[in-house]
């Protein structure tokens, strides 16, 4: 943690920051900044999660699409799955407009649209695949998603989670030793080593998964925090895109984590 504390207008922002990378102090001081619109005040934490339930209902739509492009033919008595050709430029595109995010500034609304465009329609050919091993596991972790979502933030806004100081570094720490631990289990892959626990419905998986879920859960008291903090501070308007872009991040992960998790325990 640094002494100084990025600002908007003349009010700082908290330092507890954000592991989420489009929702922290330096992106959002750094955007700003760019596109030349520090002091304009405007943002407002009820404005960012309107246009957060925006963007994820075109995340929903364009998964709905992704997943109709999914052909099913039946090979030998046996049904298979096959992805629309133009899945690579979904990724592709998705890839783009991820990177964009950390550039946009004035224009964050058309990439934050873009890539739940993008990222929907590659969520939908996925879930059409898992949906085919374990019928209604997509729908399960949807209902999930959403309930552990609007159960995190009541709990959030009810004060029942004080976001300190310590309680992001203990997640910080969480999450840099899953990244450590997914890069250790892919070097070694290249050789020959397996980390089966990862992907195996063994207790030892499943309870792994578990933590993953929880987690990506416990990022979420932060995202709140900091979307609160810069809406006090005078983040300006456009700013809410930045941060409903953010949010989406973190509920997306969270959904692939519980799918992840859903999957283990039917696959036993």
């Amino acid at each position: 943690m640094t002494t100084s504390s990025p600002t908007f207008g003349s009010t700082p922002i908290k330092q507890e920051t954000s592991n989420n990378p489009a929702l922290n102090q330096q992106a959002f001081a750094r955007t700003v900044e760019r596109a030349g619109l520090k002091g304009r005040a405007g943002m407002s934490a009820v404005g960012t999660y309107v246009k957060t339930g925006f963007l994820l209902l075109l995340l929903i739509a364009a998964g709905a699409w992704g997943w109709s492009q999914v052909r099913i033919v039946t090979i030998s008595g046996v049904e298979v799955a096959i992805q629309p050709a133009w899945t690579w430029l979904a990724f592709l595109f998705t890839f783009i407009f991820a990177i964009a995010g950390i550039f946009a500034g004035r224009f964050m609304s058309l990439v934050a649209i873009g890539y739940a465009l993008a990222q929907g329609a590659l969520l939908g050919i996925s879930a059409r695949y898992f949906n085919m091993e374990w019928d209604g596991i997509v729908g399960q972790a949807i209902v999930a998603t959403l309930a552990v979502f609007a159960a995190t933030w009541l709990i959030y806004t009810l004060g029942f989670i004080k976001v300190t100081s310590k309680f992001v570094m203990a997640v910080m720490i969480g999450m840099g030793g899953l990244m450590l631990l997914y890069l250790t289990a892919w070097l070694l892959s290249l050789f020959g080593v397996r980390f089966n626990f990862l992907f195996a419905p063994t207790p030892l998986g499943i309870a792994f998964a578990l933590l993953v879920v929880i987690l990506a859960a416990l990022n979420l008291p932060i995202d709140f925090e900091f979307i609160k903090q810069a809406s006090r501070a005078g983040a300006p308007k456009y700013m809410e895109w930045y941060g409903a872009f953010g949010l989406m991040l973190s509920i997306i992960w969270m959904y692939v984590s519980i799918l992840r998790l859903l999957a283990l325990l039917r696959s036993r």
